[in-house]
């Protein structure tokens, strides 16, 4: 069982010590700073669930069932929690108990990971059952008892949409097992989307398009009579992994009075299902009269408000297919966006987070100069009083200015301006492993390869945590793109070791569509000549090769030099590997020649004959190797074709030598 539950409010130190527990590896080390973290916060149920889950992981099942037992009776709807509670009371033999609350579980969650199955194996083994003690059975009936009186929360999904016909019904159809309610605002289809989103079971509205998505978002919300909103865009689709932990904080927050909205992740793919990038979104809250939206365009809830909470989840999760530049393009929402945001910044000029979703805008469109224009604005905006904004604004909106303004200038060449950028924007935000890598592509640029190789390490090497779970950051960072520069950069250094060492370590994480293989490998195939790893040659120079077909030549080169080395095994296997690969190489001259030159080499001369006669019918004239092929026809007793062979090598040395 897996279960992932993640608040980030503030700069508390509670939630900061929870951000490291969620990033660690070692359970032990994970439950001890969750611990530290509820000595600080005992009373969140965040902690409590992930505290328990620490516990559970560690077998601690009587300290589980503790836990359970103290948090159960007064927050019976800790999906999360009474599930462990049921998972320990089965570990221990406490199998009716078990059983009455994961039937408990699946009330508030169908669909809850498991506990279906958990509940039919304990069923089938009733007879092993171990009475509970009398304290166990009291805190599990007054947790029942307190849960039967609270109200289930209802949540409605709320959408606007005009002429989403190809998207709507996959949408609805996401959120069916989940939504009481799906409220689709129309704001002019003339397309399909009204008749599938009721056959998909939505409730439609009506409401002229006023150029304000805030206006239009309000009014599906008004529409709504359900106990929570949740807003879905048509070409977005809630995860199946979400639903557990969407019921999960609708249950969690039901009884809070406080004010919040809850951001959840958005994946951005195109119409193909290629990633594109992720970043969160104010997507769930309280249907209460003053959470309502504002902004023309890129609308929040309680925008600005002092009093609303943010937490982000990273266990809710939306795809959304509408980043795709050819959906973007066919709605024209390049044009739309830039018109709203120009619009908001002639009332408010120095709104920050205008400026950003402006230089954003910009960026997806290619318009690199807006771009910079609008993420410089921003870093200056936020210099001027850095007091007046949040942590949130900090973190996410003005760190991700400083990266595109970097990754901007750089694009227009202008890397000394790049460089006084990165370096701010290192200063403001030393773990945020975007930022690092910036500047160590800045340092690229000046040829600072010692800097910029110390940079990409830091950029891999960061535990992301905090408000850097929430940013918008580039995982392939991460993942390959920071070790492949660090292998490029040992390469420029000559270190070929290191280098070949760094590109084999990374090869098998970097994408398949990646622009560059032809690149690595080509570096790959000096690298193992260099190193004297012959066994490893075929293999990246086929790779290369495949790759760059035209590039043959390098190939029977390197075959060439091999077998002059003494490896004839590994130069037959290379070309021979390149014949199965690229089939068409066969009717090469020089690739049949030089088949043909090893296999002698390596004494095979029925199949060096084979090879060099194929290289004769391709036209081969040059006068040694035919010489070559009549002393192999010698030494093979075949005289008649030895002659022959004299003869056209006797030929074509008179037509190279010409008139006298």
């Amino acid at each position: 069982m897996k279960i992932s539950v993640a608040t980030v409010r503030d700069t508390q130190s509670a939630e900061y010590l929870k951000s490291l527990a969620l990033a660690e590896t070692d359970p032990l080390v994970a439950h001890r700073l969750l611990d530290a973290a509820r000595t600080l916060d005992p009373e969140s149920t965040t902690l409590i669930c992930h505290q328990g889950l620490g516990l559970f992981q560690l077998e601690r099942h009587a300290d589980v069932i503790a836990l359970g037992a103290k948090y159960f009776p007064r927050y019976p709807r800790l999906v999360h929690l009474a599930n462990l509670y049921a998972a320990s009371l089965c570990h221990i033999g406490h199998l009716s108990l078990s059983e009455q609350l994961l039937k408990y579980v699946l009330t508030l969650d169908p669909d809850y990971p498991n506990a279906a199955g958990s509940l039919r194996q304990i069923q089938a083994n009733r007879q092993h059952d171990v009475a509970a003690p009398k304290e166990h059975s009291l805190a599990v009936q007054a947790g029942l008892e307190l849960a039967h009186t609270m109200p289930m929360p209802s949540l409605a999904v709320c959408m606007i949409v005009k002429d989403e016909a190809e998207f709507i019904v996959g949408a609805i159809e996401s959120v069916a097992s989940v939504a009481d309610e799906v409220v689709v605002v129309d704001t002019g289809s003339t397309d399909d989307t009204v008749a599938l989103s009721k056959k998909a079971g939505a409730r439609v509205e009506f409401f002229p398009w006023t150029g304000d998505f805030s206006e239009a978002r309000n009014v599906s919300v008004e529409h709504a009579t359900s106990d929570w909103i949740l807003i879905l865009d048509a070409d977005e689709r809630l995860t199946e992994s979400s639903k557990t932990s969407l019921r999960a904080v609708l249950q969690e927050y039901h009884t809070d009075e406080e004010r919040r909205v809850i951001c959840v992740r958005i994946n951005n793919y195109t119409r193909d299902g290629d990633f594109i990038g992720d970043g969160f979104s104010g997507r769930l809250f309280r249907n209460w009269p003053d959470m309502r939206f504002e902004g023309r365009v890129h609308e929040e809830v309680a925008r600005d408000r002092a009093d609303v909470t943010t937490d982000y989840r990273l266990d809710i999760e939306f795809d959304h297919y509408g980043a795709d530049p050819d959906v973007m393009a066919e709605k024209d929402k390049d044009t739309r966006n830039i018109e709203l945001l120009e619009a908001r910044l002639e009332t408010v000029p120095d709104d920050l987070l205008t400026w950003f979703y402006l230089g954003s805008q910009h960026w997806v469109a290619g318009r690199i100069q807006e771009a910079v224009d609008g993420f410089r604005r921003v870093t200056q905006y936020y210099q001027r009083d850095p007091s007046r904004y949040g942590v949130a604004i900090r973190n996410v909106t003005v760190a991700y200015s400083y990266v595109g303004l970097v990754r901007g200038l750089l694009r227009l060449g202008q890397v000394e301006e790049g460089s006084d950028a990165a370096y701010r924007g290192r200063e403001l935000f030393p773990d945020n492993p975007d930022v690092a890598f910036q500047a160590a592509l800045v340092e690229m640029g000046r040829e600072e390869y010692v800097a910029a190789r110390a940079l990409f390490e830091k950029a891999r090497s960061i535990t992301v945590s905090g408000y850097g779970l929430i940013g918008m950051r580039d995982r392939s960072i991460q993942e390959w793109r920071a070790a492949k520069f660090i292998a490029d950069i040992d390469f420029y250094l000559e270190d070929a070791q290191q280098s070949y060492d760094g590109y084999i370590g990374v090869i098998g994480r970097i994408p398949e569509d990646f622009e560059e293989w032809h690149i690595i490998y080509a570096r790959l195939v000096e690298l193992a000549a260099a190193l004297r790893r012959f066994s490893d040659l075929p293999k990246w120079t086929l790779e290369y090769v495949k790759r760059r077909p035209t590039q043959i030549a390098t190939a029977i080169q390197i075959a060439q030099q091999m077998a002059g080395q003494g490896e004839l095994q590994q130069s037959w296997r290379l070309l021979n590997e390149i014949l199965v690969a690229l089939p068409d190489v066969g009717q090469s001259l020089p690739f049949v020649t030089a088949l043909g030159q090893v296999a002698e080499l390596s004494g095979d001369d029925q199949s060096a004959v084979k090879w060099y006669e194929r290289s004769a019918k391709l036209g081969n004239r040059d006068p040694s190797f035919w010489l070559n092929l009549a002393g192999l026809f010698v030494r093979n007793g075949n005289d008649a074709a030895a002659q022959q062979a004299f003869k056209a090598a006797q030929t074509f040395m008179e037509r190279s030598a010409g008139p006298a």
